[in-house]
């Protein structure tokens, strides 16, 4: 077991990351935050830029809040310009009603590494956005924004991008290239889990025909996450070490039909994850 990490890697999945916020908010709680870079994908980066903040609870308040709302999530939508999960909706209602603290989160990282993996709409590779004064909401807007389930891409920089997990959804080699050396993972599915390709990837494959680079995308993103899968259960390169907090079975929160009491079963999850975490730390 490490004692020290500098990298911290959240993996996304949608509402599974209110059990990445449960361990979070334990970390917060015991002041275990002096990582010195960060990756999040989707809304792990929203989970992730909470925590930088020093936000705690803040994910899950907003998770609860949004779980049952129609105007946040209604199957009417699915095939509107909204779609099933409204992300302006999401967007207004964070800023209106929990804000995230985009000055705090700005002093936390100074001199520290901070990504936001978003997908290129065109060429269908990951952009490893690094969050600036009046664009990081609109980044983690970018990295959770998913083909038919929200409104379908987003703009940064004047690119359309959306969800960074269908191009790198464990950015675990990116961060061993730029240097990580001790990395801790925050997974929402269980370690050796891998997929088959989902109905909704299948169906954009086809509607994205046009353009071979998004098609081939999402007709090969299962393979890249078991790609991985793979690496993370892999020999580890040289010098380099990592450990993993996942889920020990599938999640409540995997799927769209939900409750409040999935979200929060799976936050308690990651709040025993956390503690028994740290219990590890203190008494190796």
């Amino acid at each position: 077991m490490l004692k020290s990490f500098d990298t911290l890697i959240l993996e996304g999945g949608s509402l599974k990351c209110t059990f990445s916020a449960g361990i979070l908010d334990v970390l917060l709680a015991n002041e275990f935050t002096d990582f010195k870079n960060y990756y999040g994908v989707s809304s792990g980066s929203m989970a992730m830029s909470y925590f930088i903040a020093k936000q705690s609870k803040n994910f899950i308040t907003v998770s609860r809040s949004l779980v049952e709302n129609p105007d946040f999530l209604s199957y009417m939508n699915t095939f509107s310009s909204s779609g099933l999960m409204n992300l302006d909706f999401l967007e207004k209602y964070v800023s209106e009603t929990f804000p995230f603290d985009e000055d705090l989160a700005l002093k936390n990282i100074e001199g520290k590494n901070v990504k936001i993996i978003a997908t290129n709409k065109k060429t269908g590779k990951p952009h490893y956005l690094t969050p600036s004064k009046g664009q990081w909401l609109n980044m983690l807007m970018a990295s959770a924004t998913l083909p038919f389930i929200t409104k379908g891409e987003a703009i940064v920089d004047g690119i359309k991008m959306f969800d960074g997990g269908y191009s790198d959804p464990i950015p675990v080699r990116e961060a061993v290239k730029n240097g990580s050396k001790k990395i801790l993972v925050i997974r929402t599915r269980p370690e050796k889990t891998k997929l088959d390709q989902s109905y909704i990837s299948w169906f954009a494959e086809y509607w994205n025909y046009d353009n071979d680079a998004i098609s081939d995308l999402f007709h090969n993103s299962y393979k890249t996450y078991n790609d991985r899968v793979d690496f993370l259960n892999g020999e580890k390169p040289e010098g380099v070490d990592w450990h993993v907090l996942a889920p020990p079975t599938d999640l409540r929160s995997d799927g769209y039909y939900l409750y409040k009491e999935d979200v929060d079963a799976d936050y308690r999850l990651g709040l025993e994850v956390g503690m028994d975490f740290i219990q590890q730390i203190k008494s190796a």
